[in-house]
Formats: C-alpha cells, sequence, structure tokens
C-alpha cells in the first residue's frame, strides 16, 4: 500500500524512518534481483543451505510473522512471542514451513509475495503508537545472561528488522560470486525433478 500524505503525517516519526530504511533496503534488494539471471536462483553462498530462492521466500515469511506480531501488539498485548510460541522447535517449524509453501512458487510469484508481506507489515505499523513501541518482544529459545527469556523492546525489533534485507542481500551477493560446486548442482538437479 502506498503511503499517502495523511498516513505519513500520522505516523509516529520513529516508525516512519525504520520503514523508510527498511524501504531502501528492499530497493537496494529487488534491484539486485532485477538483474539477476535466472539459472542463479538456485546458487547458495558457501557454508549455507539456503539458495537465492530461500533467501526470497525467508523474507516474505519474516515479514508474514512480523505482521502477526504487529496485530498482536496492536490488539493490547504487552508481552509478544515472535512466531506465537514460546517453544523453540515450534518456532523453528513455523519459520521454515513457508520455506517450504512458497519455495514451489514462480520467481515472479515468489516477489509478488514478498512485496505483499512488505506492504501488509507497513500497513500494521502505521497504526502503531508510542506506547505499543514499548511491548516485549521474546524469540524462543533467546535467553538472557540470568536464563530468562531475553526482551526486545518493539522499537529494537523493528530496527534488526529494518536491516533484515541488508544481511539477506549480503548474503545473495556472495551466493552470486561463489561458484557451484559439484554437490550444489546434484542437488539442484535433484530438487527440480
Amino acid at each position: 500500500m502506498p503511503w499517502t500524505a495523511r498516513w505519513r503525517e500520522l505516523m509516529l516519526p520513529e516508525v516512519r524512518v525504520m520503514l523508510e530504511r527498511a524501504r531502501s533496503a528492499r530497493v537496494s534488494l529487488d534491484g539486485l534481483l532485477d538483474v539477476l539471471p535466472a539459472d542463479y536462483w538456485d546458487r547458495a553462498e558457501a557454508g549455507s543451505r539456503w539458495t537465492l530462492r530461500d533467501q526470497l521466500a525467508h523474507l516474505a515469511s519474516a515479514d508474514g510473522i512480523l505482521e502477526d506480531l504487529l496485530r498482536s501488539v496492536a490488539a493490547g498485548e504487552s508481552r509478544v512471542w515472535v512466531g506465537g510460541t514460546e517453544d523453540p522447535a515450534e518456532l523453528f517449524v513455523r519459520r521454515e514451513a513457508p520455506l517450504t509453501e512458497l519455495g514451489g512458487l514462480s520467481l515472479e510469484a515468489l516477489r509478488t509475495n514478498a512485496a505483499e508481506a512488505r506492504a501488509a507489515v507497513e500497513s500494521g505499523c502505521a497504526g502503531l503508537d508510542a506506547s505499543m513501541l514499548n511491548a516485549g518482544v521474546f524469540i524462543a529459545g533467546a535467553m538472557d545472561r540470568w536464563a530468562e527469556p531475553l526482551r526486545w523492546g518493539l522499537r529494537v525489533y523493528l530496527a534488526s528488522w529494518a536491516a533484515h534485507d541488508s544481511v539477506h542481500e549480503t548474503s545473495i551477493r556472495a551466493a552470486i560470486a561463489t561458484t557451484p560446486d559439484l554437490s550444489t548442482v546434484a542437488l539442484t538437479q535433484r530438487r527440480r525433478r
């Protein structure tokens, strides 16, 4: 959803800055994806199990998880769990399942899905007020030095999210520069069958 002047005016400046950073990172990533040859989509950075296609599927699914988290905060919850669970194994399943679901989409459909997920997050951020930015965000399995669940404020979590695309763009650039080894080629051929 495009930002209207009124929407920008009503949005918290702090949130607007984070969204503008996230948009800038997405524009940079999209520019890279626009020129990526089709035969590169199954490449992976050395040592990574995620292909470029997996990276993009993850970005779309991560935005979906954030959209759910923002919905919970908007409903008045002051303590929210990423992925809606306190169980690390369940969080892993919830994070990995969309990779399989989205991985089968065409590249264009995958990019459309990622853009729609991002628009939904932007819409969810538009309704945040200052008190909501103090909501506690927890990630299953993340513990502080006292073995208590580690708490991030929503504002800190959003700042980290705003840089998320850049992290994956770096991985994609490394994958582009990595010549696939024979085991990767064989695995890719098996996946295509």
